[in-house]
């Protein structure tokens, strides 16, 4: 990361293309050669997603998420801190999917 400050990193990679979603989904996040574990994600959009996971990753990870109502989305972690991470997918997924898993999210309410 060089001399750059974390948290102006952080800012950085955190400018996206789209906004995210609040929500409070359970989900399991894989990395390959290694046992899947769940996380929390925290917020969402197509492109990309925010977690609180209990392992830590280092960026460019690849993985694969898990979510109810879409399946498996390839992501790669573009920032990690302590116990959450944040990611980009591979290849944004579909909406139609999006919108049912948000319809059905616990914090729905809030985002409306």
């Amino acid at each position: 990361m060089g001399v750059q400050p974390l948290a102006q990193h952080i800012f950085d990679v955190e400018k996206r293309r789209n906004a995210r979603e609040a929500v409070s989904i359970r989900a399991e996040l894989h990395e390959p050669g290694k046992d899947a574990h769940e996380i929390l994600v925290g917020n969402l959009s197509p492109f990309g997603f925010m977690a609180i996971t209990p392992k830590s990753y280092r960026e460019n990870t690849l993985v694969r998420l898990d979510l109810p109502m879409i399946g498996a989305v390839n992501a790669k972690i573009v920032w990690s801190l302590t116990d959450r991470i944040g990611a980009e997918f591979v290849r944004p997924f579909d909406a139609r999917g999006y919108r049912a898993l948000l319809d059905s999210s616990p914090l729905k309410a809030e985002n409306d």
